[in-house]
């Protein structure tokens, strides 16, 4: 199938990330981009296409490529936000899915959060968390590319609690995480038309041992693929981390020789010089996920991390996956903190949301640009909004980043597959989905009525 998209805005996110073409052009030959420009120069390309798909008044952008998120989310969503005690959100949602959640209570929901990545942008996830076959069918179902990583903890994450140094290791409970990861490597991995790689995603430094975690790095290495871990995330961790193995946790890794540029960290709130350096030695990566810890209270030191050359992606976590909040978030919440209004702007976040993303993650060769060759994962923006208009070409990145939502997002390709179409999903009935999926969410809301309670939320 050959499908030739023209007349948007083209924005390639190729070269410095700034080109912007007018009435620009591009197609699809398959699973892949076969060629982008000018619609004028590409006319003997769109003679051969099977379908044209007009693009005027829109904007032709890659897929949001988010590097951190979960998705089973979708039954925290607005619950954690605005918790009345410390460490609240932590006790209710970890509480939740550690005791309340199970197997079955997580494909309906996580369906819809997927659609929802889908809708607003997103074409890639980079995905962690627990039941990770459900996500691996999630991905499947709602047609995104995902990299996915069961998430292995040695200890119930909700009993951990900020400040705490004690541990109620679980050997069994990291077994089990490691019998996941092994069944989607060796089951999962390439899956869905090569749209579902896998990764090994240890918990984070202070819900492992040391032993543990080396285990893993060896088991990422056995199957040739990256890691994707929580780091740096919690008030207290590092504390923590030197009080029981006297290292931080980014030494410790990088001792362990789990740091690498198949290696994603998400948060990395509180890092120290000596953490940024050693993440940008090694070609690590971070997921900043600035609307999430923005609402948290805290803020990593994206100053020094722009300075060190640290390579960085934008991820949402969860609850809110609208890549438009979370570039927004990145560029204010960075210049009220430094004082310094040049340091991002609205062309660095959204290279941070697509080609930085993917780059993040080491599969920028693939996605995160519009370039002949890469996969044919596509969005189409509506520009002819009132909050857009008057438009000035020269200054529509800004426009699009400033004054843009995920609910101008007409339509998404991925793998050239026309998924969502003038804002209505292809493949199955959005209403039927939510509806399905919100009793699932009242059955688990209702066995955590005891959990609200507890922390003021009845």
């Amino acid at each position: 199938m050959r499908i030739f998209i023209e007349g948007g805005h083209l924005i390639p996110m190729s070269g410095d990330g700034g080109t912007i073409i007018e009435d620009g052009a591009v197609l699809i030959d398959g699973d892949r981009i076969a060629a982008v420009g000018k619609a004028a120069d590409l006319a003997a390309e769109k003679a051969t296409a099977d379908t044209v798909v007009s693009a005027r008044g829109r904007a032709i952008l890659p897929g949001f490529v988010n590097t951190h998120t979960h998705l089973v989310g979708a039954l925290s969503k607005a619950l954690t936000e605005d918790v009345p005690t410390f460490g609240g959100p932590f006790r209710i949602a970890l509480g939740m899915h550690e005791t309340i959640v199970g197997f079955d209570d997580v494909y309906l929901p996580g369906v819809v959060h997927g659609v929802e990545m889908l809708k607003t942008g997103t074409t890639t996830i980079n995905e962690m968390w627990w039941h990770q076959p459900q996500s691996a069918r999630i991905v499947e179902t709602v047609g995104l590319r995902a990299i996915i990583a069961p998430e292995i903890r040695e200890v119930d994450s909700s009993k951990i609690g900020f400040g705490r140094f004690e541990r109620e290791w679980d050997r069994a409970l990291f077994e089990k995480g490691v019998d996941e990861a092994i069944d989607l490597l060796e089951n999962w991995n390439g899956k869905a038309g090569g749209r579902i790689t896998v990764r090994v995603g240890p918990d984070g430094p202070d819900r492992l041992k040391p032993d543990s975690m080396a285990e893993l790095g060896a088991l990422a290495k056995k199957y040739g693929v990256g890691i994707h871990m929580h780091l740096c995330a919690v008030p207290g961790e590092a504390e923590f981390m030197q009080k029981l193995w006297g290292k931080a946790s980014i030494p410790l890794l990088k001792e362990l020789d789990m740091l690498s540029p198949d290696f994603i960290g998400a948060h990395c709130v509180y890092m120290d010089d000596e953490d940024i350096a050693i993440m940008a030695e090694t070609g690590a990566a971070m997921s900043h996920t600035a609307f999430l810890v923005g609402k948290r209270g805290y803020y990593p030191p994206m100053d020094k991390v722009y300075a060190a050359g640290m390579k960085a992606g934008l991820g949402s976590d969860w609850l809110s996956n609208d890549m438009f909040n979370v570039m927004r978030s990145a560029i204010v919440i960075a210049r009220v903190l430094y004082g310094n209004t040049f340091v991002r702007d609205a062309r660095d976040v959204l290279k941070m949301a697509t080609i930085d993303a993917a780059r993040s993650l080491n599969i920028h060769n693939e996605v995160g640009s519009l370039e002949a060759g890469k996969k044919a994962d596509i969005m189409l923006v509506d520009t002819t909004m009132a909050w857009l208009n008057p438009l000035r070409t020269e200054n529509l990145i800004s426009n699009l980043v400033y004054n843009a939502s995920g609910r101008d997002v007409t339509d998404v390709f991925v793998d050239g597959e026309h998924l969502v179409k003038d804002q209505v999903l292809t493949r199955f009935d959005e209403r039927e989905a939510i509806a399905e999926a919100q009793k699932v969410a009242d059955t688990v809301w209702e066995r955590t009525r005891p959990l609200f309670a507890s922390e003021g939320l009845a």
